[in-house]
């Protein structure tokens, strides 16, 4: 684990009031579009989108409905204008002659263009190569303890034949390195490029963890190869849940860039509630400072369509539009990918 570098941050600007009220403003998004990815068979969850090649993919997790005898895979969908998706396949699969993630693949993508209207265009590493991170285990259901952190990697990012695993996790809540409150599963993750240097490390990694009391939090990794990786801090970034009796997860961390401060988008979710999506912003990659006003997407009670929980954030911007992709969960049983926008 590596220490907070203060000396890197410490002339870093504060975050104020009426800049978080702007990134609200900028994130609203009233129009519920409704369901863009749906299975009746599975659930379908963690939308990360990207543009790559004039196109936009979705790639998206889903576990069969049966989850006792299932677990999570890796799926891509593609779209022109966001809007519409063709469901395309899977890309990750289970395989039984792994061992570690035999049964657990959840992709997630990385090193996506984190500037407003970027449209999250997908970015190679520095090795040229195409990167998914990915929630890792060796067990059928849902999301069954322990979860591991693995890496893929691969020269074409649609192409399910190329993509590359890696032989063992980058990270594990048995490391000797892992922190309090991430000693039992690491949930999902995000990377982004530190393009300012403000870590002193190439990549930066946000990811929620659960530890001994099972409530999760948001932490923080760095790596300057993709493949190696290094816990950063003693102490979660994002934690909503240390002397909150009520706070359960704060989770599914994603990353834009609204002018030069970077916003990063989560759900909460909290005992007696539906989870909800919100932010927090930085201008240092460690120091997040969160809004507590009006969630950027919540569930409502009298839709049918989203009247248990409206979470897991995916935010595009776009040619001056804003894209909330986000899981959507019913009284009746669906689980799928929704899309707000502000249009």
């Amino acid at each position: 684990m590596i220490e907070f570098n203060y000396d890197r941050i410490r002339n870093t600007k504060q975050v104020t009031p009426e800049l978080m009220r702007e990134i609200r403003s900028a994130l609203e998004t009233n129009n519920f579009r409704g369901s863009v990815m749906e299975m009746s068979d599975y659930y379908t969850d963690c939308p990360s989108v990207v543009r790559y090649q004039g196109r936009f993919y979705m790639y998206f997790i889903a576990i069969p409905k049966d989850v006792s005898k299932s677990g999570y895979e890796t799926h891509i969908a593609a779209s022109d204008d966001l809007l519409h998706w063709g469901y395309i396949g899977r890309l990750l699969c289970r395989d039984d002659t792994r061992i570690w993630d035999s049964k657990q693949i959840a992709g997630y993508a990385a090193l996506y263009n984190t500037d407003w209207n970027g449209g999250c265009k997908l970015q190679p590493a520095n090795d040229g190569r195409y990167y998914l991170t990915y929630l890792a285990g060796a067990q059928d259901g849902y999301e069954p303890d322990p979860l591991f952190m693995g890496i893929a990697s691969s020269k074409d990012p649609l192409d399910k034949n190329a993509f590359i695993r890696c032989e063992k996790p980058i990270l594990s809540p048995s490391d000797p390195d892992a922190r309090l409150f991430e000693t039992k599963t690491l949930y999902k993750s995000t990377v982004i490029r530190d393009s300012e240097g403000l870590t002193g490390f190439d990549y930066v990694m946000y990811y929620n963890a659960k530890g001994y009391d099972n409530h999760e939090r948001i932490y923080m990794a760095v790596s300057d190869d993709m493949v190696n990786w290094k816990r950063y801090g003693r102490l979660p970034v994002i934690d909503d849940i240390t002397g909150d009796p009520a706070g359960l997860i704060t989770g599914d961390p994603m990353i834009t860039r609204y002018k030069d401060a970077y916003v990063m988008s989560f759900f909460k979710y909290r005992m007696g509630g539906g989870a909800y999506d919100t932010f927090a912003v930085s201008f240092d990659l460690v120091n997040w400072v969160e809004w507590l006003g009006e969630p950027t997407n919540k569930p409502l009670k009298d839709n049918p369509d989203l009247d248990v929980h409206a979470h897991k954030p995916w935010i595009v911007t776009w040619k001056d539009k804003v894209y909330h992709f986000f899981c959507a969960c019913t009284t009746d049983n669906r689980r799928y990918i929704a899309l707000s926008t502000n249009f």
